[in-house]
């Protein structure tokens, strides 16, 4: 309750100390196998505070999701159009400096329509595990993305926390992926598929460096629910030993 008070005082000038003092209850609560219902809905409660005051607003759901959807197809509709314009994948050797500005276009096209579609790997991430979603706002870097309804996250078991986040990154190698597979069948084209490979190398950095910082993007999630995963099975291994045995 401590805790609460003083971020409802000032949510946006709350001191580090109380912030990490918030964040260890928090990492206390995922790695708890049985939470109580009251310490996560008062955890969702300051986390709420406290992301409204750092990120702002949070919109509807469905409106922004329908829009990123719609402006997604912009880019979709550029790189089908681009695919008529002839580019043998096969002498890349040879190309011309046309034929690799043809290149970056298509590529750019494709990793445009990832950013928009974005949203939607969340979106069926939080329907696998469980986790609603609260709307859209603003992320760490001010760019669009999906609010997470901390309550039903924090519900959820370690594993589905772990692999929402994993499907939510790999999200965008799967829409790159599958429009290349379109790009190839229409036109042989591999941009497409050197975008995903892009994608999928610098996600797989962030999981093979473990790094949980935000720079890491939802692999970095990913990698921080991993440990909380562990200490979580610990815990409930410790509690199936029986007091004679320890």
């Amino acid at each position: 309750m401590e805790i609460r008070e003083l971020v409802s005082k000032d949510p946006k000038h709350v001191d580090l100390e109380t912030r990490k003092a918030f964040w260890r209850i928090v990492r206390q609560i995922k790695k708890s196998p049985h939470p109580q219902p009251g310490d996560i809905a008062l955890a969702s409660e300051i986390r709420n505070i406290l992301f409204r005051a750092r990120r702002g607003k949070t919109y509807p759901l469905w409106p922004c999701v329908g829009v990123f959807f719609l402006i997604g197809l912009i880019p979709v509709t550029w790189y089908l159009q681009l695919l008529s314009i002839p580019l043998n994948p096969f002498s890349m050797l040879s190309w011309t400096d046309s034929n690799w500005w043809l290149f970056l276009r298509r590529a750019g096209s494709l990793m445009a329509a990832t950013f928009f579609f974005y949203p939607l790997g969340r979106l069926f991430a939080g329907y696998w595990a469980g986790i609603r979603i609260d709307g859209m706002s603003g992320g760490m870097y001010h760019e669009p993305t999906l609010k997470i309804d901390y309550q039903t996250f924090l519900s959820v078991s370690p594993s589905k926390r772990k692999w929402f986040f994993f499907f939510a990154g790999a999200w965008t190698i799967i829409t790159s992926l599958s429009l290349g597979t379109v790009g190839w069948f229409l036109a042989a084209d591999v941009s497409g598929f050197i975008t995903a490979a892009f994608l999928a190398i610098s996600e797989g950095l962030a999981i093979l460096s473990n790094t949980t910082s935000n720079i890491g993007g939802e692999m970095a999630h990913y990698n921080r629910e991993k440990k909380i995963e562990r200490a979580w099975k610990k815990n409930r291994m410790q509690e199936n030993i029986g007091p004679e045995c320890r």
